[in-house]
């Protein structure tokens, strides 16, 4: 699984928005997905924000906490 870039997508979301986040990695629109996974034993992530807030998305693929950042992408 290749990386989309090297550090997270920040990502301003506001209440209510809710965000389908690749998981499978094969996405061509990473860190969103696509429906690329459709065929396969992967979902993606189905996030529903409760407010408004800052995130920041995996975008090397390799975080523990995908879709979030957990700055393994430093470690690369």
């Amino acid at each position: 699984m290749a990386a989309w870039q090297n550090e997270p997508f920040e990502i301003a979301v506001k209440k209510g928005d809710k965000i389908a986040f690749c998981l499978c990695g094969g996405s061509a629109n990473g860190p969103y997905c696509d429906g690329t996974h459709k065929g396969t034993d992967f979902q993606p992530a189905i996030v529903t924000f409760d407010r408004d807030k800052k995130i920041f998305a995996c975008g090397c693929q390799q975080s523990a906490k995908r879709p979030y950042c957990d700055g393994t992408h430093n470690k690369l």
